[in-house]
């Protein structure tokens, strides 16, 4: 038990050194000035404790083809939750979104945490459109560093992740006018099946998604786990276009949940 313990530990420290590495994201504006906002979109990519250079670099290639300025904001505060909700709402002004015809956002987990609380606070804007990346297993990723690994975690993320493990996750009261996306991601990251056993310990994995969003427009269940939604665009790119230009994906989206056991390792 004992070895098992400290092999637990070990790789975890493997695991989250390997993502210090890559805790240098950097913020991105691609505008194209050849047009006046008031006939542009914004799309504002709302990154979680993924976020990285390296993943930034593919999103940016992703999200310029798709006729928007993009806007990928550094928001998430290593000392305050409640600080990283401002940084956000902060970067909202002073960056004059609103002049645009509209704003469309995708968010992951924290990303989408924070921008409910801007909205509650701000209200919308000329936010129309919001796609949620949702991870039922993924979200207790806080919780389970914070109990096993907690000295190691606020090494590399702050304050800000024990803060995030101790709240709900909760949708808007109401959303109108606006078409939300959800994206249900069906599988664990390598570090989520690392420590399967203390994540299930928190009760039943909730993939319903009226349950997890009731403003929910549409949705689809997704092969991929958390770390690959950041960079598998050639997997869940032509569904995240259709949803920003239509407000629903596609006819062919699978909307029943994956038959499979979402620890178990799989290529996408």
């Amino acid at each position: 038990m004992l070895n098992q313990i400290v092999y637990i530990r070990l790789s975890a420290v493997v695991v989250f050194l390997t993502l210090s590495l890559f805790c240098d994201a950097q913020e991105v504006i691609v505008v194209d000035d050849r047009l006046p906002r008031e006939e542009k979109t914004a799309l504002v990519i709302l990154n979680g404790f993924g976020d990285s250079k390296k993943n930034r670099k593919v999103q940016t290639d992703f999200f310029t083809t798709l006729n928007c300025d993009v806007y990928i904001p550094e928001f998430i505060l290593r000392h305050s939750l409640e600080d990283s909700h401002d940084t956000f709402s902060q970067f909202y002004k002073e960056h004059q979104l609103d002049e645009y015809a509209d704003v469309k956002v995708v968010c992951y987990i924290i990303g989408g945490y924070v921008l409910n609380k801007h909205i509650e606070k701000e209200g919308f804007g000329k936010i129309s459109t919001i796609i949620y990346d949702r991870s039922p297993i993924q979200e207790r990723a806080p919780k389970v560093a914070v109990e096993w690994i907690c000295l190691l975690s606020k090494m590399v993320y702050g304050d800000v992740l024990v803060q995030f493990s101790k709240v709900e996750i909760s949708p808007l009261e109401s959303t109108p006018g606006v078409e939300i996306g959800l994206i249900i991601e069906n599988k664990a990251t390598s570090i989520m099946r690392l420590f399967r056993k203390t994540a299930s310990k928190y009760g039943a994995y909730n993939f319903n998604p009226s349950e997890m969003d009731g403003n929910v427009d549409d949705y689809f269940h997704s092969v991929l786990d958390h770390d690959e939604m950041y960079v598998r665009f050639d997997v869940v790119g032509d569904e995240i276009k259709h949803f920003l230009e239509h407000g629903e994906f596609t006819k062919d989206a699978r909307r029943k949940r994956y038959e499979w056991d979402p620890f178990e390792k799989r290529q996408p």
